[in-house]
């Protein structure tokens, strides 16, 4: 939202307005840097995404070649609160199998805060994973394409990715991993999760999605995606959660609980 106008804008709005266009025009550049195979200096790659040429899409997957949507947002709660993502279009991938997700509505967040409040030495912090959807491998690649004038310059010179543009000026893409707005991303990573996990005693209730308890230690937490908003009573068990977690994952934490899925803690 631009704090003059109140105008609510999108990355092509950003780019062209002064104030706002080097600022976004790096962060989206450090997204595609961070898709791929990282960006010298600035970010390393996840490894979810190759730049590859139009001939390259296998011919029975041209009807499943989608598009790219990029979206900006300003989240003051993260390290990096300018952040750019780059979302599939989903609605154009034909994917055959279950795509449901359970996830924590925000009732079930409501009632665990206050059962934090009402638990006599119960404390609450928060972890977020980073990257969670890009590290979950497909079980099949997806296809889409974006414009090369959107793409950063820096980005085109580490990529060469002028000799692989379209006459058109377009650039394919093939997706490996788990990324946004892929209507089967979020189950895949849900269920490596889960798996690893329930190999250390956490498991899911049966009757509240997104809640999670642990066989014999006094934790539970609610899990929205990658955000873990969790109450322990002893820090040690809120510690071995944290390295459960850290065996796979990039992961900050907030011991201080202040926010969570936009709600301010005082």
């Amino acid at each position: 939202m631009d704090s003059a106008t109140g105008e609510l804008l999108e990355y092509r709005h950003l780019l062209k307005h002064p104030g706002y266009s080097e600022v976004w025009g790096a962060a989206f550049g450090k997204e595609v840097g961070r898709l791929a195979q990282g960006l010298d200096g600035v970010v390393e790659g996840a490894d979810t995404i190759d730049f590859i040429t139009k001939d390259e899409v296998p011919p029975d997957r041209w009807k499943d070649v989608t598009y790219a949507r990029i979206v900006c947002n300003y989240r003051p709660e993260k390290a990096d609160p300018n952040r750019v993502r780059i979302t599939v279009g989903g609605d154009r991938i034909n994917y055959p199998e279950d795509c449901g997700t359970p996830t924590a509505d925000l009732l079930t967040v409501k009632l665990l805060v206050n059962s934090v409040i009402s638990t006599p030495g119960a404390k609450f912090m928060t972890m977020d994973i980073s990257n969670f959807y890009l590290m979950t491998p497909l079980k099949r690649k997806e296809y889409l394409r974006m414009k090369l004038s959107d793409i950063p310059e820096d980005v085109i010179k580490q990529y060469n990715l002028q000799a692989k543009a379209t006459a058109d000026g377009y650039i394919y893409i093939s997706v490996k991993r788990g990324m946004y707005g892929l209507p089967q991303s979020g189950i895949l990573a849900q269920e490596l999760l889960e798996k690893r996990l329930n190999k250390e005693g956490y498991h899911q209730s049966k009757f509240t999605p997104g809640l999670w308890t642990h066989k014999w230690r006094p934790i539970c937490f609610s899990l929205v995606v990658d955000d873990f908003g969790v109450k322990y009573v002893g820090e040690e068990h809120a510690l071995h959660l944290l390295s459960v977690i850290e065996e796979n994952y990039d992961v900050t934490t907030d011991w201080k609980g202040k926010r969570y899925l936009g709600l301010t803690f005082d």
